[in-house]
């Protein structure tokens, strides 16, 4: 008896831990700002911030998000090749 009662309380917390919500792809992080920004707060409270699917790609859709990118005016190089 007390065997199978250990093995169910086993069987109950296996479960229990492979239970998480399901992660939000990197594609759906960078059309939702409001959600990655709040995610990615969150994530960056945790010991290890890139632990779980879900933060990383909320952290990776912040690193390449639209908003998060400064644009700098393009560069046009011009060589002046004297002639001896």
């Amino acid at each position: 008896m007390k065997t199978g009662l250990w093995v169910l309380t086993l069987l109950g917390a296996a479960l229990l831990a492979g239970c998480n919500e399901e992660a939000q792809s990197l594609d759906w992080y960078k059309a939702h700002a409001k959600e990655r920004n709040e995610k990615v707060a969150t994530c960056e409270k945790a010991p290890k911030p890139r632990a779980t699917e879900d933060c990383r790609n909320a952290i990776d859709a912040a690193a390449v998000a639209d908003d998060n990118i400064t644009h700098s005016e393009p560069k046009f190089w011009s060589f002046d090749v004297k002639k001896n």
